[in-house]
């Protein structure tokens, strides 16, 4: 089995990967932890494609994140694609909650050395950046072009009740 996870900043992508990564005991490669590095500096995008194509070799995986520049070929390779669809204020508030549980920490989803952070740029990116025209146009493009494998996901309660059509045991709290 091969997933691939995309959608909006702070819409529950990384939560919902390692949900399935445990549910169905698939390692989970989540592109965060690979794109940026310490600090949050950006790494070479060769680099990180050549550390996804690696990963991609396994017979299952689940990969977590999109990256346009990174990404065209996973949305061919998947079996499955989820796409998290969510409206921003909905994004907003999950980067809210994230802040807060995450304060001066790592995540398990992100580079080392680079702790939790809210800053104007990121909530910018959460409410606008993220969500040009040309991002918009990609997400429809997505739907339609892989509609036969993919499932968009608009809020927290589609996802959880995806989670318990598969018989999901773990927690639904967010994370």
């Amino acid at each position: 089995m091969k997933i691939l996870i995309a959608g909006y900043s702070s819409s529950g992508k990384s939560t919902f990967s390692k949900r399935l990564s445990k549910h169905y005991q698939i390692d989970v490669l989540h592109i965060d932890a690979i794109f940026f590095g310490p600090n949050w500096t950006h790494r070479n995008h060769d680099l990180v494609e050549q550390e996804i194509n690696e990963f991609m070799k396994k017979d299952s995986w689940i990969i977590d994140g999109q990256y346009r520049k990174l990404a065209t070929h996973r949305y061919e390779a998947c079996d499955q694609l989820f796409l998290f669809d969510f409206n921003r204020f909905k994004c907003l508030y999950g980067a809210i909650l994230r802040r807060i549980k995450y304060h001066n920490q790592n995540r398990d989803s992100i580079a080392e050395g680079c702790k939790e952070r809210l800053n104007f740029s990121f909530i910018w990116w959460i409410l606008f950046g993220g969500r040009k025209k040309s991002s918009r146009a990609l997400m429809k493009l997505y739907k339609e072009k892989y509609k036969d494998k993919a499932i968009v996901f608009k809020n927290r309660r589609q996802v959880n009740r995806y989670l318990r059509s598969i018989g999901y045991q773990g927690s639904f709290k967010y994370k």
